[in-house]
């Protein structure tokens, strides 16, 4: 019976080793940063930046001041600071307040899974806990989009039509990248992963078609995340998780992913997947930005004005016409709406000439002349086109017609944004909120951030000097 059982136990000791949060767990351990490529580790740097701007640009969302009165009130240990104001607070409310400054603006980066950038507050929040140095982090990082795209890669369709988001990627990515710098053993961060992803599954409706985005859109991966820390503590205590959340037949291949998953795509650790991520141009998703480029490159070249519009036709790709058109959508009300509206998107494109973080402002929601335009616009879902391309058709009211066709916009697939127009785009937003010397700390400690010997010392840098915070503060609750 004794021998019975110890093989029963070894079998299953195999099983686990081979399972999918194993293997994860060990591609995180074994990676280090002298293994990571120069032109990896300066693509990380690229993330790190894009995402702090993104942060900085959403001072002002309604959301940011409800999120950090919670967290205060909820209270806890002061190790880690939300960005900013500087508040203190603990990891996971700074993770969860941190992610959200980050994805709300829409302005965050394609890849890794997802919108990936939405996993550096976290890894940040864990390693100013742990005041480790640039080299840990920039490490983590790269583990956490690593693994996200390979999530990604292994599933064959999307996820919104299964009624689930890609953010659901977060159990899978982030413990192993929390993990690493928590100090964790392959066993402990394999059962984080069981613990986080089977409780923390972000569903679709935060992000569908025919529903109006809401506040917690914007938390969707921030909460999977903080999640992903409370299973990093507890199972570096010992709690245990599923190991085979993904492989098993009540795992996420069968049960989420209804078969359609591809292990050996998940498991296929070669090459550097974060080499594709991109950063955005626009403060709009991502499908948008093929036609709004098109309608602003149209009005710009003939210096045409909103009274000049009769028509404006749209084609554009079936997914972008499905995810983005809807009544909710057609007339945004919130900034969650607007930076998902094909109508509103071209709208503004005519009228400003620009679609930015200042165009989601709430006052422009109404504008008459943005809704006259709105209802000049008609929108056409074309097969034809694919990914990121987009057609703007603007007729006049003396008849002239014009057409522009973008196949690859700016900063998207084969047109990435440089270095400088990554600094660019950080100091339109940070510009408001800081003095230029504090943003070129910024710069220097991104650039150089395998040389930092605190990643604290960044985090400081992206607080607001103490008047402009509360100043801030005062228009929040207002």
């Amino acid at each position: 019976m004794t021998f019975q059982r110890d093989l029963v136990w070894q079998q299953l000791d195999l099983l686990y080793s081979a399972s999918v949060a194993r293997q994860f767990a060990r591609y995180a351990l074994a990676l280090k940063f002298s293994l990571i490529p120069k032109d990896v580790v300066h693509q990380a740097k690229r993330c790190v930046l894009d995402a702090l701007g993104c942060a900085i640009g959403a001072y002002e969302a309604p959301g940011r001041p409800i999120c950090e009165d919670t967290v205060q009130e909820i209270g806890g240990p002061k190790e880690a600071t939300i960005f900013c104001s500087g508040t203190r607070t603990s990891v996971m409310n700074a993770a969860l307040v941190n992610s959200f400054l980050v994805r709300f603006l829409d302005y965050s980066d394609l890849g890794g899974g997802g919108h990936n950038s939405d996993a550096i507050s976290s890894i940040l929040a864990i390693a100013e806990r742990g005041k480790n140095n640039g080299r840990d982090f920039l490490t983590s990082t790269v583990i956490s989009y690593e693994l996200g795209e390979r999530f990604r890669d292994s599933i064959g369709g999307s996820l919104e039509h299964k009624g689930w988001t890609s953010d659901i990627r977060a159990g899978l990515n982030q413990p192993p990248a929390l993990g690493k710098l928590m100090g964790m053993s392959e066993e402990q961060i394999a059962n984080a992963i069981g613990i986080c992803m089977s409780h923390a599954l972000p569903l679709g409706i935060l992000d569908t078609d025919k529903e109006e985005n809401v506040m917690a859109k914007n938390i969707r991966f921030g909460w999977a995340a903080h999640d992903a820390i409370l299973a990093c503590m507890l199972a570096r205590r010992g709690f245990t998780g599923p190991m085979r959340i993904v492989e098993s037949n009540a795992g996420i291949r069968k049960v989420i992913l209804q078969d359609d998953m591809d292990l050996e795509r998940l498991t296929d650790f070669s090459g550097w997947r974060i080499m594709d991520v991109r950063f955005k141009g626009l403060c709009a998703n991502g499908t948008s930005h093929a036609p709004i480029y098109a309608t602003m490159a149209i009005v710009k070249e003939q210096d045409l004005q909103p009274a000049d519009i009769a028509s404006v036709h749209i084609k554009t790709t079936p997914r972008e016409a499905r995810h983005t058109t809807t009544g909710a959508k057609k007339y945004p009300r919130t900034a969650e709406n607007a930076d998902h509206s094909t109508f509103y998107g071209n709208a503004l494109a005519i009228k400003e000439r620009a679609f930015g973080p200042d165009s989601i402002h709430p006052e422009k929601f109404t504008d008459p002349v943005v809704l006259d335009l709105i209802e000049r616009i008609t929108v056409e879902a074309d097969a034809s086109l694919s990914k990121y391309q987009g057609v703007s058709e603007i007729t006049t009211k003396d008849g002239r017609f014009f057409q522009k066709r973008i196949d690859v916009p700016h900063g998207l697939d084969t047109d990435p944004l440089t270095d400088k127009e990554l600094e660019d785009k950080f100091s339109d937003m940070a510009s408001k909120h800081m003095g230029n010397a504090q943003i070129r700390k910024i710069f220097d400690a991104c650039w150089n951030l395998e040389k930092v010997a605190d990643v604290g010392a960044l985090v400081k840098l992206m607080v607001f000097p103490r008047k402009r915070v509360t100043a801030g503060v005062k228009r929040g609750k207002k």
